[in-house]
């Protein structure tokens, strides 16, 4: 069975079983240096206050997350993992259009569906507004984009906010994870901008996805409408706590953009090394490669050795030779290009 999205170890376990020291999963964009111990250490501490309901609305998180983007606390939306953000802000989009990136997210087109709005697909790298757009309208751009890797800069993006009346959506869920980092996001102009929000993703820089974070920077309004609307308690006590540590730890990450830097580099390279792979360039952890062989046949054969890779037939105008990888360790993506090699090996006449 094919899934929608890359980390899913329960249907690997059903079809491969538990491989000794669990899977190598190069299918989900996850820091593999793990979480902060801090935040580890946080949430544990946690434990002993779940017969008490979280703090409402992540109060004390937005507060923190306000002061890291020197914006104002009512114009931070926290959610449980960016896709819950993502879904509470298109519920603005219901009766309008869409325009989401091709290929893309798969929740940006199901969010904007459960909405009730129309769908307007366009080209992942566009910077000009679609003409069919309006008032009321949502754009979705992705920096940077997954799965490509196609990085804008804040200069563009600013342009294409001036020269639509739609709401423009960026999504910076691995912009942390980019060598500009901060400096290549939007975030700080949402202020300024009347129709522009950010939303932003803690669980990939901080390997916490399990515990699901992710908030968005909008117009105060936005904010207000739907918090008035939504459940206050969608992130739990151990979350929220994980979260408020992993934001102090600057040793972390200061780890964490030194690996990616090295790892990516690396991981690029020695793919573009394999006879007949096409590789896109990577700005994030993340590196989007065609193969000659269909990725589902590249998985097949994986699989049995406990490595687990994205195969991308499910993003729109991709095709079963498209295939996503996530930077690992170094050891961890040696391990795959020999496999990759053995595999390619076994194909030779």
């Amino acid at each position: 069975m094919m899934t929608l999205h890359g980390g899913d170890l329960a249907v690997a376990r059903a079809r491969w079983g538990e491989p000794p020291g669990g899977f190598c999963d190069f299918s989900a964009n996850i820091n593999p240096l793990g979480p902060p111990a801090g935040a580890v250490a946080a949430a544990q501490a946690a434990l002993a206050g779940i017969a008490h309901y979280p703090e409402p609305f992540a109060r004390r998180l937005r507060a923190a997350l306000a002061r890291r983007h020197q914006v104002d606390e009512s114009m931070v939306l926290v959610g449980n993992g960016a896709a819950e953000v993502l879904y509470l802000l298109l519920r603005l989009a219901s009766g309008f259009r869409v325009a989401l990136p091709e290929p893309g997210f798969a929740e940006y087109a199901r969010a904007a569906r459960a909405a009730g709005a129309e769908l307007l697909p366009v080209a992942h790298d566009r910077t000009d507004p679609p003409p069919q757009l309006r008032r009321g309208d949502w754009w979705i751009i992705c920096n940077p984009h997954n799965p490509t890797g196609h990085l804008f800069t804040p200069e563009q993006l600013l342009r294409a906010a001036e020269r639509t009346e739609a709401t423009l959506l960026i999504d910076e869920a691995f912009i942390d994870l980019t060598a500009a980092g901060e400096a290549g996001s939007v975030i700080a102009r949402v202020p300024h901008r009347c129709n522009l929000v950010v939303v932003r993703s803690l669980t990939k820089f901080f390997a916490l996805p399990g515990l699901r974070v992710g908030y968005a920077v909008a117009p105060r309004w936005m904010v207000a409408e739907l918090d008035a609307a939504r459940d206050p308690w969608s992130v739990n006590s151990l979350a929220q706590a994980a979260a408020l540590a992993a934001l102090s730890d600057e040793a972390y990450a200061a780890r964490t953009r030194h690996w990616v830097a090295v790892e990516r580099a690396y991981l690029a390279e020695q793919l573009a090394s394999l006879p007949g792979f096409i590789v896109y360039p990577p700005s994030a952890n993340f590196v989007l490669v065609r193969a000659p062989l269909p990725a589902h046949e590249i998985q097949r054969r994986l699989g049995p050795r406990g490595v687990l890779i994205r195969d991308c037939r499910s993003f729109a105008g991709l095709t079963e030779h498209h295939m996503r990888l996530a930077v690992r360790t170094r050891p961890e993506n040696r391990r795959l290009i020999a496999l990759l090699r053995s595999i390619l090996e076994e194909e030779a006449p």
